[in-house]
């Protein structure tokens, strides 16, 4: 099936409106195996194991040595700050306006300054040029405040080292716990190859390393900027740009290679928000999903703009039909049908959180990091996989009960209210122990839809 062919079945079958039920109220059932486990003391409510943990994360010890031999020569107060600037920079970032959407804006804006200034015209003495030059500045200032001014991000030496203090420690603890879960979950995934889409300081590597590291045999990175290429080497040298620690089987390229080569688990984090159109994301995925022989993860930050992007992609994924590319959602969404978040349409992002300390900054309290994501695994689900709702926000613990929001197999989101009476004390306290994004062993029948 050709990339265009491909693109079209995208658009027909996933870019429109669904209906939802949001009169059903939800039956749940318990994991059979859940009850007994508690009542063995095999392993108490507060461990059962839809829960993910770490759910605060640091940098390893070897990490933040290596970082600090690299900045060393530099005045690391201002380094701080000019970080601050960056890393706010890159969460309000979004992709950029398509060509299409682009000629409509400037045609409705134009229009609406024309019918502003028509009686102006009839009154005014000024020549044409003159009132066609006044209304191109009109309209050029307009489009200054509705469209993103959006330009490709360049990673020279200063801000790849800002990138590095900025967005080490949080991108490393969202890849600790995505990571986390998914060696919890498949035991038997010793991934011997790992390619990284958009590689940047590495941090896919340290985190991978943390769970896989006796097992990889191939360590492929692509990152388009050579001073981020040089500076992940470092890090993983050791801060020491000589040695040839740690660099045993990991390569590094500026471009995506052509040849058919697949890697066990393929990652992209980050790094789709700076491609430059839905075209552009679209071919870029498809080639990393055929270079993926098992897993596929994208990790976006936790806003609209990241969000509509992973949507975007596991739908444009789960669309191939045929017996090579077939794919299921193995992580966040129990199910592979529309997003239901998405389909609210109430500009509310799914996104989840981990905690992590800051390096460099003296400060007890733990900061949090709000990000998007999917894992596709390739083949179909599973019959054998187990499909327990996820919990999409905080569970509201109140006296005698407690209100969780879920994602259910169904399809559907759904509200319950957990108590010890008509639940029973251990799956009661089992949802009270939970926290988001964690998931609940438990079956839900029937949902109903919750903002």
């Amino acid at each position: 099936m050709t990339f265009k062919r491909i693109l079209y079945t995208y658009s027909r079958h996933f870019k429109r409106k669904y209906s939802t039920n949001t009169n059903i109220k939800p039956k749940i059932e318990a994991d059979p195996s859940l009850i007994v486990n508690i009542e063995n003391e095999t392993y108490k409510p507060r461990q059962h194991p839809g829960i993910i943990k770490p759910r605060t994360v640091s940098l390893p010890p070897n990490i933040m040595k290596a970082i600090e031999i690299v900045l060393q020569d530099y005045p690391l107060k201002k380094l701080l700050l000019d970080s601050d600037i960056l890393t706010k920079h890159l969460k309000g970032r979004v992709p950029p306006m398509e060509e299409n959407e682009l000629k409509e804006t400037k045609s409705r804006v134009l229009n609406e300054v024309m019918m502003q200034e028509e009686d102006v015209q009839v009154s005014n003495t000024d020549d044409d040029a003159q009132f066609r030059q006044r209304i191109k500045d009109k309209v050029e200032h307009i489009l200054k405040e509705k469209i993103y001014n959006w330009i490709p991000m360049n990673y020279n030496t200063y801000n790849s080292l800002l990138y590095l203090i900025g967005r080490g420690a949080p991108e490393f603890a969202v890849l600790t716990r995505i990571f986390a879960e998914l060696s919890a979950r498949d035991v038997n995934f010793k991934p011997r190859s790992l390619f990284d889409f958009g590689s940047g300081i590495g941090t896919v590597t340290w985190a991978a390393r943390a769970y896989w590291k006796d097992h990889f045999f191939e360590n492929f990175n692509v990152d388009i900027s050579v001073d981020m290429n040089e500076l992940a080497q470092t890090i993983l040298r050791g801060g020491h740009s000589t040695s040839t620690e740690n660099l045993k089987g990991v390569f590094y390229r500026q471009f995506l290679p052509a040849n058919n080569t697949s890697y066990d688990l393929v990652v992209s984090a980050y790094s789709m928000l700076e491609l430059p159109s839905f075209q552009m994301r679209m071919e870029t995925v498809l080639r990393l999903w055929n270079k993926t022989s098992k897993y596929l993860l994208v990790v976006e930050q936790g806003t609209n703009a990241g969000f509509k992007v992973i949507n975007e992609i596991r739908d444009f994924i789960l669309q191939l039909k045929d017996e090579k590319n077939s794919a299921h959602v193995f992580s966040p969404c129990p199910h592979d049908k529309p997003c239901p978040r998405f389909l609210l349409n109430d500009h509310t992002p799914c996104n989840f959180e981990v905690g992590y300390t800051r390096p460099f900054v003296k400060e007890s309290k733990t900061r949090k990091e709000r990000y998007s994501y999917v894992i596709l695994k390739k083949g179909k689900r599973d019959s054998i996989e187990d499909e327990w709702p996820r919990l999409v926000r905080e569970t509201m613990v109140r006296s005698k009960h407690s209100i969780c929001r879920m994602c259910t197999a169904n399809g559907n989101l759904a509200e319950v209210i957990f108590t010890a009476s008509k639940h029973g004390k251990s799956m009661y306290h089992c949802a009270r122990s939970s926290k988001w994004g964690d998931r609940l062993p438990i079956s839900v029948l029937d949902s109903n839809n919750v903002k």
